[in-house]
């Protein structure tokens, strides 16, 4: 990814927050989206894992990781802090937490990973006309998105849910916090929900009044994703340099993560390989129909992020390669690069935190099946990158053909980077040719992409520093041991899919 030094960089500058799942991030990106070498913070965090399923993260605590990266980029900054005019904001999507009238947090950040809702979403996929939410949303009845949650936290704690007073996104909630006040709800964080309405990109009225929540309870929603200005005092005091500058409402990461990594305006997927995973790409909005097994989140008047995403991606080969003790994920092609594809007869569904995208089951389990006596670790360890580019590539079927058959696709993420062998498979299994991006932190670059063009210091993709990467040639002979593959392992997914859960048995 191209850097410049600081004193070289192009005025305006963007500071960009990226808060992910396991850290908080933030960077300063000049006029030509290249970061700025030595102002970029990383503060860790972990979400909080409960053995019923729940993944939650403390509001207070990962404000104040945010509030600490900027803190360290600011003052690595020293002289060029005036020449800030905006800041791009992006956060881990489907996070809400619920506040007192003061802004307060009375409940955890409920995650998208979060699946103690399950029995409560598939208790409204029997009372509701499920696909007319689907139709109207843009997202099915899963755990991950709000509908559930709230039915599950009516169910389980009804007294918590009538002492909220506003159901805020993490980003809401951040801003709130450095303003003083109610702020910086855009669309895409109202989409990421599940109750944004797709067409008229308001709050869907019809989900509410099913599950007694008023429209208010859940903020109004800016679809320009107007700029928010003015830090409270306090924080003014603290970060004069941002006390005027274009805070930009928090985007999804996915949204960030696109337009970090190809251009917007053609059409181009980007499958990116983190902790999670995602096949995404950005068209124009809203589609006449959402494609079964996918997602649409506007993102704007004009356009939507098409496509699907796994919960579990590069954390379920690193659990394998935990579980084995083959060590960090820089040394997995070393130990799986000469091994046949599929020559191991190992068949795994990646599920350890249930499945979104395409089938959405929320009560899906990570399963292995074919293992043997002469199995060895480091092919368990290609089955489970086998197996989540399978996932991946079901997600990238239905994309694709609502897409141009002109379209390109890039790879995208800390997976692809450290694993080459990954990015071909992933080439082998599409059949079509990908670029191995060389963008490092697409997320935040993303975000500060966004802050700058709302500004008018970036006009079009072609006045931004090109990344470039390595182009791979998908393998037709591969590509048909991966896809027999697949349906190897679409026959397991069914069969697991229809025993329900053994602990009941």
């Amino acid at each position: 990814m191209s850097r410049v030094k600081l004193a070289d960089a192009a005025s305006p500058l963007a500071l960009s927050l990226d808060i992910g799942s396991s850290s908080a991030r933030a960077a300063l990106y000049d006029a030509r989206g290249r970061r700025v070498r030595k102002t970029a913070a990383k503060v860790e965090h972990r979400f909080l894992s409960t053995t019923d399923g729940g993944v939650t993260a403390d509001a207070e605590a990962l404000s104040d990781r945010v509030i600490e990266s900027i803190d360290e980029t600011l003052a690595r900054a020293d002289a060029r802090t005036g020449d800030v005019e905006a800041v791009g904001c992006s956060v881990f999507a489907s996070s809400i937490v619920g506040v007192d009238a003061a802004g307060a947090a009375l409940t955890p950040v409920y995650t998208y990973a979060d699946v103690r809702s399950a029995a409560d979403a598939a208790a409204l996929r029997q009372e509701w006309n499920a696909a007319a939410l689907y139709d109207r949303t843009g997202c099915p009845l899963h755990a991950s998105y709000l509908a559930p949650r709230f039915r599950w936290l009516a169910r389980t704690q009804p007294e918590l849910l009538a002492s909220v007073n506003r159901w805020v996104s993490f980003g809401e909630f951040l801003y709130g916090r450095l303003f003083g006040r109610p702020c910086g709800l855009g669309v895409s964080a109202a989409a990421w929900s599940g109750l944004l309405d797709r067409r008229t990109m308001d709050w869907d009225l019809t989900t509410l009044g099913a599950l007694e929540i008023e429209a208010d309870a859940l903020g109004r929603i800016d679809m320009e994703n107007a700029p928010v200005r003015g830090l409270a005092p306090a924080w003014a005091e603290r970060w004069p340099a941002l006390a005027e500058a274009a805070w930009f409402p928090a985007v999804g990461d996915g949204v960030a993560s696109n337009v970090g990594t190809a251009e917007t305006d053609k059409a181009a997927v980007v499958v990116n390989l983190g902790t999670s995973a995602a096949v995404r790409a950005v068209v124009p909005g809203p589609v006449t129909a959402v494609p079964q097994g996918l997602w649409e989140y506007r993102m704007s008047p004009d356009r939507s992020l098409l496509g699907g995403a796994l919960t579990d991606g590069g954390n379920m080969v690193r659990w394998v390669a935990e579980l084995t003790e083959l060590g960090p994920a820089k040394g997995w092609d070393g130990l799986v690069e000469d091994l046949p594809p599929d020559d191991h007869g190992i068949t795994l569904l990646p599920f350890l935190s249930g499945e979104r995208s395409p089938g959405w089951d929320d009560q899906a389990r990570a399963t292995i099946h074919g293992l043997r006596r002469n199995s060895r670790a480091e092919e368990l360890l290609l089955a489970g990158m086998e197996a989540v580019t399978y996932r991946l590539t079901r997600i990238y079927d239905l994309l694709s053909d609502e897409l141009p058959p002109s379209h390109s696709v890039t790879l995208s993420g800390g997976g692809f980077r450290r694993s080459r062998v990954w990015a071909q498979m992933v080439a082998d299994a599409f059949g079509r040719p990908a670029t191995r991006s060389a963008a490092i932190e697409a997320t935040s670059r993303g975000a500060a992409l966004w802050a700058l063009a709302q500004i008018g210091a970036i006009e079009s993709w072609a006045a931004v520093d090109q990344l470039g990467g390595e182009t791979l040639t998908p393998s037709a002979e591969r590509g048909a041991v991966y896809r027999a593959a697949m349906e190897r392992q679409e026959r397991l997914y069914r069969r697991m899919a229809s025993a329900g859960d053994l602990a009941d048995a």
